[in-house]
C-alpha cells in the first residue's frame, strides 16, 4: 500500500490534503479500521473490489463519491488490487462549494452524481482524463475549484472564526467557551456548525482534540502518559473511553494490522 500527498498549493483554504492511495498485490486483502478525523472529502475509485461497512451495512464505493463525517470508526475492506485518488475539504468548504447540509451526508458515503450531476461531472472529467498524471489531476483540481462560487457570509464567517479558535486551543475548550466568539446563542451555534460541518461543535471538538493526541503519538515526539495530560483527559481510563469510542477497539488493538492505513494517514506531516 502507497500513500502519496501532493502540494495543495493554491486552495489551502479550501483543501486539507490531495493525495493518492495504491493498493498492491502484497496487502490485498486489506481490512482496515477508520478512525473520525473531522474531514468531509471527495474520492474516484478507480477499482472493483472497494467497500465500507458501518453497524453491519455494507456499501460498495465506486467511481466518484463524497465522504461525509463520521464520529464513530467504521470498517474498510479492500479485496483487489486498486487505487483512489481525492481531497480532504477544510471543515466548511464542502458546504461553501454546495450551498448543501453537511449533516445529510454524515455517517455515510454518497454517490457524487446523485447530488450535483452538474459539478459531479466537472470532478468525474478530471479524475478519469488524468489518472495517469496525478500531479496534472490535482492542479486542475484546484483550477475547478477557484471557479465554483463560494458561500461566504455571516454566519460562514462566524462557524470558520469558532473552527479557528478550536484548532488554536487544539480542541481543549468547551462549547460555552466558544459562544464568547460569536454574536447567537448556543442552538443557533449548534444548528449552523451542523448545517455547514456536518457535526455538533461538541463531537467535532472532542474528534479533534483525539486526532491531535494520536498525530502526536504516531510523531513519536512524546509519550502517551504524557499526551494524555497535555491534552486534558482528567486520566489514563478517561483516554481509554475516547480511543474505544472512536476506535470500537481497546488501545492495546491499535498496533494490529488493521490500523496500517490511518497510522500512515495520521503520520503526514
Amino acid at each position: 500500500m502507497k500513500l502519496t500527498y501532493f502540494n495543495v498549493d493554491k486552495t489551502s483554504h479550501l483543501v486539507e490534503d490531495f493525495y493518492h492511495i495504491a493498493y498492491s498485490k502484497k496487502i490485498v486483502p486489506l481490512n482496515a479500521t477508520i478512525i473520525p478525523l473531522g474531514n468531509t472529502g471527495i474520492a474516484y475509485i478507480y477499482s472493483n473490489g472497494q467497500k465500507i461497512s458501518l453497524n453491519n451495512n455494507e456499501t460498495v464505493i465506486k467511481n466518484l463519491i463524497i465522504n461525509g463525517q463520521f464520529y464513530k470508526s467504521y470498517k474498510f475492506n479492500v479485496s483487489e488490487i486498486g487505487s483512489a485518488c481525492g481531497l480532504s475539504f477544510k471543515p466548511t468548504a464542502l458546504h461553501k462549494l454546495t450551498g448543501l447540509d453537511i449533516s445529510k451526508f454524515s455517517h455515510k458515503y454518497s454517490v457524487f452524481n446523485q447530488i450535483d450531476k452538474i459539478l459531479a461531472d466537472k470532478f468525474e472529467n478530471i479524475f478519469i482524463n488524468h489518472n495517469n498524471d496525478f500531479k496534472k489531476l490535482f492542479e486542475k483540481l484546484e483550477k475547478l475549484l477557484l471557479e465554483i462560487p463560494i458561500i461566504e457570509n455571516k454566519n460562514t464567517i462566524a462557524i470558520d472564526k469558532v473552527l479557528h479558535t478550536i484548532h488554536l486551543k487544539e480542541g481543549m475548550i468547551s462549547v460555552n467557551e466558544l459562544l464568547n466568539e460569536i454574536p447567537f446563542g448556543q442552538k443557533t451555534l449548534e444548528t449552523l456548525f451542523k448545517k455547514m460541518v456536518g457535526l455538533t461543535p461538541a463531537k467535532y471538538i472532542r474528534i479533534f482534540r483525539f486526532k491531535n493526541l494520536m498525530k502526536q503519538y504516531e510523531s513519536n515526539k512524546i509519550s502517551l502518559k504524557d499526551l494524555i495530560y497535555m491534552y486534558d483527559y482528567y486520566d489514563e481510563s478517561h483516554f481509554a473511553k475516547d480511543f474505544k469510542a472512536f476506535t470500537s477497539k481497546s488501545f492495546k488493538d491499535y498496533f494490529k494490522d488493521e490500523f496500517t492505513l490511518i497510522k500512515k494517514a495520521l503520520k503526514k506531516p
